[in-house]
């Protein structure tokens, strides 16, 4: 009988594959070894036709009355159009969730759908669906559960599909609906048994067709025969990409890569850190798979090498499923060089299928940061990693990031067993990027001004709320300059549209939150504004790392308050215990560096794990500076000094403040740090005061901070500080009386 594949759910490693036969008969596929084959099912894909001798199961348990015994198969060629071939077979639910298994459902307390005996059982268990209102993903939900609209709370269905999910699935899509087992709670023996209702997936309707044949390229790229070598790198490095030479460290990666030895690659942004990469997948003989964590970067990517003549494609929920599976079946050709995935697209075990047979000669990891716990952007499918590369054990493997402090270095090479891999640092000092920060007192004003004096030039201001990107986009439009806003809330079609807009000039400033801006290929950003102080020095990094990409000069202004401070710190507590020492180290060093009141290239570039070697920079604000109101704080600094060594060196400042202003705390009695000398001797400054020395004293460099705990310890300029032989000159924080100065506590103790 011809069955047409209609759905792919998971089961395990392997997949539930539902059918439907030409006569409008809905099947479910159970394979002969469903019981031991963990890859049962994966043969199949959505759209195929198939040839299928089956026997119905001895036992049929009502709802499940679709289900078959597949005993042999035969492929046949794929159908045209399967929506509509569903809608003939099997025609569609419309409407509400009222409309679904006859009006036999219930839902739970938060909404989950179901069908019991006491409610009645339908005469099957899948169907299609139309829905009246769009369904929204369940963010909160521990499994992906996409929710349909009602008065009291709304109704959900668990996503159990192989699809990349989408945010929202718009009214009037076909859905494939199903009804998983029979179950109930294991620690409920007497409760009641369920079918909980499950999405397997979606056809979009209206969806514009994608031009995706790789054979069609114009000028497809010819790669010349011989060995794999730098020279022949430098070739196509010409006659692809336009560029006459290679900079150092890319020469040295590429030829690392090349050499099939693996390599982890830190890079600032706009230094070509993609080459390093792509140049190698044209010349293997073999599929390079590249990991990007976003779907906009992967389509620039994507459309920008298809331009050169490259064979480059990506696997996301932006492709309908004719597209997917005939991208897919491209890979599976080796008609491709380079295929862009998501980390979960790649995990999933079709994707993992689809690479066991396309022969995959490179991995490329980019924003490896996110592999991290450490880092500033960690993402847990980003770990999972690690297992996709022991599953290529013949593929090189890069990874590459713009922001990775030692200890992330570190947890990258050891998470991936990078044990003889290169490590490639190009230097974080971006000298044509003009550094100064302020005080946020007045917004709006601070904006407007700082654009007035670089009119008509393109920029970013980056917020930390959508609210404030909406507001502020609103008032510079009122004021007769032209901005979009760019943020999650905004749907997918609209954030598309806008940066398009920001990247061919039509419009010179975006208001955005952190969600733009990754993977942007645009070199004449002349400007990038934070609104508000960012959670760390990573993402601040990273996101002035948009500007003077052609080498020109671009300015950045960091605006901060103490408000931020507490607001950031907040969001820190919601956090798991276990994280949140690491992210309120890096909000610290986030408002030192705001704070600085000498060069800012050096803490900054310390926190990277690289020495600034020169007295100024004389391209930040505080270098520029005629002169700031220093105040001789030599007499405090041997009191704060003194404390440090006291306590034995291993506290942070929050301790060490805390017995200089004789705190009560449990912390300080319990380890009698009140009979100390240094007790209660720092009474003339408050703690918020003394939070400011401290912090340039440690940009002084008469104390070292860890940046895992915290901890303080002397250094050899502290000795010439007790000893009267120098002096210490720092700025003074004057108190605000102001709810937003409230003293936030920022500093772990060892």
């Amino acid at each position: 009988m011809k069955v047409v594949i209609v759905a792919k759910t998971r089961r395990g490693r392997g997949a539930r594959v539902g059918g439907l036969t030409f006569d409008g008969r809905s099947l479910r596929l159970e394979a002969v070894d469903a019981s031991f084959n963990e890859q049962a099912g994966m043969e199949y894909t959505i759209g195929d036709v198939w040839d299928v001798d089956f026997a119905e199961p001895e036992e049929v348990t009502p709802p499940h009355v679709e289900n078959v015994v597949v005993h042999s198969k035969r492929k046949l060629p794929p159908l045209d159009d399967l929506p509509a071939f569903i809608r003939h077979q099997m025609p569609p639910k419309e409407g509400g969730v009222e409309a679904l298994y006859e009006g036999l459902t219930g839902a739970t307390s938060v909404g989950a759908l179901y069908v019991a005996e006491r409610i009645g059982v339908p005469p099957y268990s899948t169907l299609f669906w139309i829905p009246d209102k769009p369904l929204r993903r369940d963010e909160d939900a521990k499994r992906i559960r996409y929710r349909y609209p009602t008065a009291d709370g709304g109704r959900t269905l668990t996503f159990v599909g192989f699809q990349e999910p989408l945010d929202e699935i718009p009214a009037g899509t076909l859905l494939r609906v199903s009804l998983a087992h029979w179950w109930r709670p294991s620690d409920m023996p007497e409760g009641e048994l369920r079918c909980y209702m499950q999405l397997s997936g979606w056809f979009l309707a209206g969806e514009l067709e994608r031009e995706i044949e790789i054979e069609e390229r114009p000028s497809p790229i010819i790669i010349p025969a011989g060995p794999l070598n730098l020279e022949t790198a430098q070739g196509l490095l010409k006659s692809v990409f336009g560029y006459d030479e290679l900079r150092p460290l890319q020469a040295g990666i590429i030829q690392n890569t090349l050499q099939k030895r693996d390599s982890l690659v830190v890079m600032p942004t706009g230094s070509g850190k993609s080459l390093c990469y792509q140049l190698p997948a044209l010349m293997f003989d073999g599929l390079t798979v590249v990991v990007s964590p976003l779907i906009s970067l992967m389509e620039d990517q994507v459309s920008g090498l298809r331009e050169l003549g490259a064979a480059a494609v990506f696997l996301n929920s932006s492709l309908n499923y004719d597209q997917y599976r005939y991208t897919a079946e491209q890979v599976r050709r080796g008609r491709v060089k380079l295929l862009y995935v998501a980390p979960e697209t790649l995990l999933r075990p079709e994707t993992l299928v689809l690479l066991d047979q396309s022969g995959v000669a490179c991995l490329a990891i980019d924003e490896a940061h996110c592999i991290s716990e450490w880092g500033h952007d960690f993402r847990p499918e980003y770990r999972q990693l690690a297992s996709a590369r022991q599953r290529l054990p013949h593929a090189v493997c890069i990874a590459l990031t713009a922001t990775a402090t030692p200890r992330v270095r570190q947890d990258i090479q050891r998470t991936l067993r990078f044990d003889e891999a290169a490590l490639f640092i190009a230097s974080f000092d971006r000298e044509n990027l003009f550094l100064q920060a302020r005080p946020r007192t007045d917004g709006l004003a601070q904006v407007l001004a700082f654009l007035k004096a670089r009119r008509e030039e393109s920029g970013i201001i980056y917020c930390a709320t959508r609210r404030q990107v909406d507001a502020l986009t609103a008032q510079l439009n009122a004021m007769g300059w032209s901005a979009l806003p760019y943020h999650a809330g905004l749907d997918a079609a609209t954030r598309r549209r806008h940066q398009r807009q920001f990247s061919r000039d039509d419009v010179p400033i975006m208001a955005a939150t952190i969600a733009f801006g990754m993977g942007i290929d645009k070199s004449n950003v002349r400007l990038v504004i934070h609104y508000d102080l960012p959670k760390d020095l990573e993402s601040y990094y990273q996101q002035i790392g948009r500007a003077g990409r052609d080498g020109l000069r671009a300015d950045c202004l960091l605006l901060y308050s103490y408000a931020d401070v507490q607001t950031i710190n907040h969001f820190i507590e919601q956090k798991a215990p276990s994280e949140q020492r690491g992210a309120t180290m890096r909000l610290q060093a986030m408002l030192a560096y705001a704070e600085a009141v000498g060069c800012r290239r050096r803490p900054l570039l310390h926190y990277f794990g690289e020495t600034y070697q020169a007295d100024s920079c004389d391209f930040c604000d505080n270098c520029q500076a005629d002169e700031r109101e220093l105040t001789d704080v030599t007499v405090p600094a041997q009191k704060f000094l003194s404390c440090v060594k006291r306590t034995g060196e291993i506290f942070g400042m929050t301790h060490v403040i805390d017995v200089l202003r004789g705190s009560k705390s449990q912390k300080v009695l319990r380890r009698r740090h009140d009979r100390l000398s240094t007790y209660g001797i720092g009474l003339e400054f408050s703690k918020k005061q003394w939070q400011h020395l401290a912090r340039q004293f440690i940009q002084q460099g008469l104390v070292t901070q860890d940046l895992e705990h915290g901890s303080l310890k002397l250094t050899a300029k502290a000795w010439a500080v007790f000893k009267g032989e120098d002096q210490v000159m720092a700025e003074l924080l004057a108190e605000r009386p102001s709810p937003t100065a409230t003293s936030v506590s920022l500093d772990y103790d060892a």
